[in-house]
């Protein structure tokens, strides 16, 4: 954070990243469960698998491999099995790397947005500027918003700094709702929180900052 590095003596690293799925030894090829590429369990927006009457949910079909999104797919198949009509189809899985600082993102990235063919606006509010973040000593990172220049339409939301696993969710359910900008600009949140940062930077996204300089748009 603020291009500080440090070192750490050690004996020895691990390096624990990437896993794999376990799909063997369970009858699925008796069955004939479709298996991708990677061994991934092939799933439709209903969870179930080629083979009616066999489902999956979480890491074993496939990235993001994430808790909460396996958790969100296993209410989905309860429903499914119960007879209801419901189907996976979350827009958004936030993401968050649990490190010091927190990094949490929702929706598109920059050069995903872009090469989905949206011409983009990029608002930006720093914790240095945010009361809440100075008060308790943590000023390091930002909140970035990422809009379609077209409509203002929320593509996503990253954020880096303090309680960022916390902040995301609000990212999320703009993405998840199909919010605009100004859907956040104009929600009143509470002061001095650390939440104003996302306020903050739809504001700064829109044009219509007033604790950091404007673009012009």
């Amino acid at each position: 954070s603020g291009g500080e590095s440090k070192e750490y003596p050690a004996d020895v690293v691990l390096v624990a990243v990437g896993r794999r799925p376990v799909t063997k030894g369970f009858g699925l090829e008796t069955l004939g469960v479709a298996i991708d590429e990677r061994g991934f369990i092939k799933v439709d927006a209903r969870l179930q698998t080629n083979v009616p009457g066999v489902y999956a949910v979480g890491d074993v079909c496939g990235q993001p491999m994430l808790a909460h999104k396996a958790s969100h797919e296993g209410e989905v198949l309860a429903e499914v099995i119960a007879g209801k009509k419901t189907i996976n189809d979350a827009r958004s899985i936030p993401n968050v790397v649990f490190t010091e600082p927190e990094i949490a993102s929702a929706g598109m990235g920059e050069d995903e947005a872009k090469a989905a063919g949206h011409d983009i606006e990029i608002g930006k509010f720093p914790f240095a500027a945010s009361a809440r973040a100075m008060a308790i000593d943590e000023t390091g990172g930002f909140v970035k918003v990422i809009i379609d220049k077209a409509d203002n339409r929320v593509l996503g939301i990253h954020v880096v700094g303090p309680e960022a696993s916390d902040l995301i969710s609000e990212g999320s359910l703009a993405i998840e709702m199909g919010a605009f900008a100004e859907d956040i600009a104009l929600t009143i949140h509470p002061h001095p929180t650390l939440g104003e940062a996302v306020m903050e930077a739809a504001k700064h996204a829109l044009g219509e900052a007033i604790h950091i300089g404007n673009r012009r748009r």
